[in-house]
């Protein structure tokens, strides 16, 4: 009876043991995410939340550019009133451009005068993005008083189709382009060479 009993301990004791063996090997196999060595085919998935590289050096000259071209709109219109010359400027309201410079940096509006008697007759009006016309004083460019009076009756005369150079109170400088009567045909003037090249050495 002894026997008996110690047979079946030792078969429940079998039973057992290959049960456990039998679920870890089962364990084992449905685990697919174990795999020896990392998989280095994987690749990271992409940040969507990253912000674009910025070409840095493309909008530095962009904005040299834009600097460049406020800065050089007082010349253009200078040399090319210059180089072509103007009609006569008729009584009236005319339109206008108009520019401030200081040191560097220049800025140039589009506005409209009266003209009397062949000179200027203020305000000037300057115009808004809106079409609408503001005076040059509610805008707050108001004329240097000290240099009205050295300038005199002069400063308001038209040459070329141009205005004289005046000087506001916060030490602008500008000018006036009756640019509706420019002559429009290319300039006949010869241009000057450089001393180097017009004068020989002997």
């Amino acid at each position: 009876m002894k026997s008996y009993f110690i047979i079946i301990v030792a078969c429940m004791t079998l039973s057992f043991f290959v049960q456990g063996q039998n679920a870890a090997t089962s364990l084992q196999t449905l685990d697919t995410t174990v795999k020896p060595g990392a998989d280095t085919t994987v690749k990271p998935l992409a940040d969507t939340m990253a912000k674009p590289v910025v070409d840095t050096a493309a909008l530095a000259k962009k904005i040299a550019d834009s600097i460049k071209t406020s800065a050089n709109c007082y010349t253009k219109w200078y040399d090319f009133m210059r180089a072509h010359g103007a009609k006569p400027v008729p009584d009236g309201m005319q339109k206008v451009v108009i520019t401030f410079k200081s040191g560097e940096s220049c800025h140039c509006f589009m506005g409209k005068i009266e003209v009397v008697g062949g000179k200027i007759k203020p305000p000037l009006y300057v115009q808004e993005e809106n079409g609408d016309y503001k005076t040059s004083t509610e805008l707050g460019k108001k004329l240097d008083p000290e240099f009205v009076t050295s300038i005199g009756a002069d400063l308001w005369k038209i040459s070329d189709g141009m205005s004289a150079l005046f000087r506001t109170t916060d030490q602008e400088y500008g000018r006036i382009f009756f640019y509706e009567f420019a002559n429009k045909g290319k300039s006949t003037k010869k241009v000057a060479p450089s001393p180097e090249e017009l004068i020989k050495p002997e």
